[in-house]
């Protein structure tokens, strides 16, 4: 009886710490949602630091405080993704000055010349940064492309979408407006 006590509590309190790493709190800790990062609405979002097309250095966590971002994961060979890019530029251009930033995450490896014909075929003007070993992806979570993520000045997540989005639609454009307020 003893031992079976003994391991009914070990096992308790692996499924204790386990729970608490799943829904974001750490073992012993009491910040369970206050400081929670992870890839969902209303939680702040993950930073990553990534070089540019252009080869500057871009960091999520540098527009905190400051821009509305919307990052978009994706791929020259994704047709949902050229589809959506045009949507993209258009709400670029329109709300650049008010404070829009968009963060064009490419996850080819070794497909700089594809991504910059790609560019150029479209007119994109908005930043593209490379995600070449997917660690920006992973941290998001990716399942699919494209993958687009409105974050707040704040930093947290107030949109998440899987696949084509039309953001200059009525909707999307509403969206954007009321954070750039």
């Amino acid at each position: 009886m003893r031992r079976y006590l003994c391991c009914l509590l070990s096992q308790i309190a692996i499924i204790s710490i386990i729970l608490g790493l799943v829904i974001g709190g750490t073992p012993g800790g009491t910040d369970v949602w206050a400081n929670d990062v992870r890839p969902e609405e209303g939680h702040f979002a993950p930073d990553f630091t990534l070089k540019t097309l252009e080869g500057n250095t871009v960091r999520l966590s540098e527009f905190r405080g400051q821009k509305v971002v919307l990052i978009n994961f994706w791929a020259t060979w994704c047709p949902p993704c050229r589809l959506e890019m045009p949507t993209m530029q258009q709400v670029y251009s329109e709300y650049k000055a008010k404070g829009l930033e968009i963060l064009a995450v490419n996850i080819e490896p070794d497909a700089q010349q594809e991504i910059r014909d790609f560019i150029k075929e479209l007119r994109l003007t908005f930043p593209v940064a490379l995600d070449t070993d997917m660690k920006a992806s992973r941290k998001f979570r990716l399942i699919g492309l494209p993958v687009s993520i409105l974050i707040d000045r704040q930093g947290i997540i107030r949109a998440k979408d899987i696949g084509y989005h039309d953001w200059a639609n009525k909707a999307s454009r509403t969206l954007v407006e009321s954070l750039l307020r």
